[in-house]
């Protein structure tokens, strides 16, 4: 019998599945492999339904930094759109990372961690 790849090792003891893998020209290899969530993440834990509402705004309460709710949701949905494509690679993949997708979600509402937000200036910079 054929010893396994350290990669599927890898796969079996996290329960994942390999997707693709290959050799690169310089001899070095890559691969994706899906797996699935660990046990008690909060993707799957009970009794998280109630929304947080941090930035909560009523349909009649004043503009809140000179934003109505209606701009507020409008600006939410496009980061949130945003979120999903950059976590599924444009709807390609349906197995995503959905902390990664949070992730996403937050750079689409503030900006990249940099100093001035966008994605091509270094931190401190």
């Amino acid at each position: 019998m054929t010893e396994k790849h350290p990669v599927e090792k890898l796969a079996d003891a996290v329960g994942g599945k390999i997707d693709a893998g290959g050799i690169l020209p310089d001899g070095s290899g890559w691969a994706t492999m899906s797996m699935p969530l660990p046990k008690g993440h909060w993707l799957t834990k009970d009794g998280y339904d109630e929304p947080p509402m941090p930035f909560r705004i009523g349909s009649l309460d004043p503009p809140k930094m000179n934003m109505t709710r209606e701009m507020w949701a409008a600006a939410i949905r496009k980061a949130g759109k945003y979120a999903i494509r950059a976590s599924t690679m444009n709807g390609k993949e349906v197995d995503f990372d959905p902390d990664a997708m949070l992730q996403n979600l937050v750079v689409g509402m503030l900006g990249y961690w940099t100093t001035d937000g966008m994605s091509g200036s270094p931190l401190g910079g």
